[in-house]
């Protein structure tokens, strides 16, 4: 058996849990940039607030609704994840960190019963650490828990906690649930199935596996599979899966100058191995890609990456380089440049990192004293106190967010302040 652990709106939860004041009250958290709506609370939902929808179409809400706005506060939402892992970690085995907000565990070898108590006494010990409230589905298959979770979240008489324990249990469920709505299936491959007369869940299940993987593909095969209760994703080690990471970001406004593209790659460089660092990896290759606003159609567009191989390594100062380099040959002056990220690819773990036959040994270990240190300094001081020098220069790049609410876990000086 299978659980999914998911957090009740958490972006709009982690800003209730240090502003109590916003509890009960209709609230969104807005994009980079303030730019969209990309979290809800239960109540900004039932004002018929959607997903995705403009900062500027939220407005009225707020005067006749007193709608609370938050920009986005990534520093907050990283580290309060973080807290709900760890503590998820501590009560169940096997525990696999899905997303930001979502962790699968084995629950295997339980009967419902114990299943149901266990489930009840996760929720309440994570409210208790943290002040994030979880919904827990639990099923036979990855596909069929998310679908349990679903459960979970909407029917109050359930508390939180959805038990299948039987596959053929979900049946009015999955005839109730829409193909797009299904974990893995987008809008694209959802209209498809529209077309050969799959409408919901249950008829998908009730498709042909063999079927399904020649007009599709054998992960959607999989997912047949999986809705009847045979499993075919097993857990996974995040660190032992990856195998590249992403990390990039819209400008505050327009750029069109080089020399103030750079500082803002230089951050994302830094944030992308601080990733590697964490899980213990090195990359052997590093793409940087630079493009305009595909929105506004009425300016010059520019869409281009460049990639760069090297010996694998986990040095800051060299990927940034490496990454310099292949922004030079990417931009292209006379354009208004929107966004400009890095992806590390090839990754591996740093412990099976081959020796080179050019390097010596001194240098070898000079590189790993050197980011020994930088980790240090950075985990004691913040995250930024080390940076390479091409950090420093125009901030036009930074994202808007007017209205971010203190970072209260991660910043000495945004730490709550308690009266007694």
């Amino acid at each position: 058996m299978i659980a999914l652990i998911d957090c009740n709106n958490f972006f709009a939860s982690c800003e209730q849990v240090f502003q109590p004041q916003l509890a009960g009250k209709p609230l969104v958290v807005l994009s980079n940039n303030d730019g969209n709506v990309i979290a809800r609370s239960c109540e900004a939902r039932k004002l018929g607030i959607g997903m995705g929808v403009l900062t500027g179409s939220v407005r009225e809400f707020v005067r006749s609704h007193e709608l609370q706005i938050r920009s986005s506060n990534y520093a907050l939402y990283g580290d309060m994840s973080s807290r709900v892992m760890e503590t998820l970690e501590l009560l169940l085995p096997n525990v696999e960190r899905y997303s930001i907000d979502e962790a699968f565990a084995d629950v295997s070898g339980l009967s419902r019963e114990l299943l149901v108590e266990l489930c009840q006494f996760v929720r309440r010990r994570v409210h208790r650490h943290t002040g994030i409230q979880v919904s827990i589905g639990v099923a036979q298959t990855k596909t069929l828990a998310k679908a349990a979770n679903r459960l979970a979240k909407r029917r109050s008489e359930l508390a939180g906690v959805c038990i299948g324990t039987e596959a053929e249990s979900f049946g009015k469920t999955l005839e109730q649930m829409e193909t797009r709505d299904i974990w893995g299936i987008g809008g694209k491959i959802s209209r498809k199935l529209t077309g050969f007369g799959i409408h919901n869940a249950k008829q998908l299940r009730d498709a042909d596996p063999a079927w399904i993987k020649k007009q599709f593909s054998v992960v959607l095969m999989r997912t047949v599979l999986e809705l009847r209760g045979e499993s075919c994703l097993k857990l996974e080690e995040p660190e032992e899966s990856r195998k590249s990471l992403m990390c990039g970001r819209s400008f505050g406004k327009p750029l069109k100058e080089l020399e103030d593209i750079r500082p803002a790659l230089t951050h994302f460089v830094q944030n992308a191995v601080t990733r590697l660092w964490k899980y213990k990896q090195a990359t052997s290759a590093i793409t940087v890609y630079l493009s305009t606003n595909r929105f506004r159609k009425k300016i010059a567009q520019r869409s281009a990456s460049a990639s760069v191989e090297m010996e694998a390594t986990d040095n800051v100062i060299q990927l940034n380089a490496a990454a310099q380099r292949a922004l030079e040959q990417v931009f292209k002056s006379g354009f208004e440049y929107h966004k400009v990220g890095v992806l590390l690819h090839d990754l591996a773990s740093v412990k099976n990192i081959p020796a080179s036959l050019f390097e010596t040994e001194l240098g070898i270990t000079r590189s790993h004293d050197l980011m020994g240190a930088v980790k240090k300094i950075n985990a004691k001081f913040g995250r930024y106190t080390v940076a390479s020098a091409s950090a420093s220069g125009s901030s036009d790049w930074r994202a808007r967010s007017k209205s971010r609410s203190p970072a209260f876990t991660t910043c000495w000086n945004e730490l709550p302040v308690v009266h007694a």
